[in-house]
């Protein structure tokens, strides 16, 4: 397994993550409110998409405030990462999490992040300058298949 530096999610990145996510769900969104639009005439479906995108901007507005109101410091202590060709290792607080490397979901890649979805709506933020080595890193963004 190779080690990496530890690191922590700050609140200013986790905004800045929340907020991409978010918009890309309204990007994701926007194709079918277009069709409900053309479906049910001109009048209904602007009323039915300006809603929708009303109650989701309420959403997850909403849900930014709540994660700041309840305790999120597990979320936010020192993480390590630790990986070889077959497995990807999160440590944080002294309990271990394991995933192999062909069940990721998804990677999004960031100018110096990573988004690592492990499932379908869970992911792990990871910092591209937590390796050791170019080396490492390189080995890391090989394993990913980024």
């Amino acid at each position: 397994m190779i080690d990496t530096k530890t690191y922590q999610l700050t609140s200013k990145k986790y905004r800045k993550i929340f907020f991409f996510i978010f918009g890309r769900s309204l990007l994701q969104l926007s194709p079918f409110l277009i069709v409900w639009t053309l479906l049910l005439g001109w009048q209904l479906g602007r009323l039915i998409a300006l809603y929708s995108l009303i109650a989701l901007v309420i959403l997850g507005f909403s849900y930014l405030i709540l994660t700041f109101v309840k305790n999120l410091e597990p979320f936010f202590s020192e993480t390590q990462v630790q990986f070889n060709d077959e497995t990807l290792q999160l440590t944080s607080n002294g309990k271990s999490s394991s995933w192999r490397m062909g069940e990721l979901k998804n990677v999004i890649i960031k100018e110096d992040y990573w988004l690592v979805y492990v499932t379908k709506i869970k992911y792990t933020y990871i910092p591209h300058n937590i390796f050791y080595s170019e080396d490492d890193f390189k080995k890391f963004k090989t394993y990913i298949n980024a």
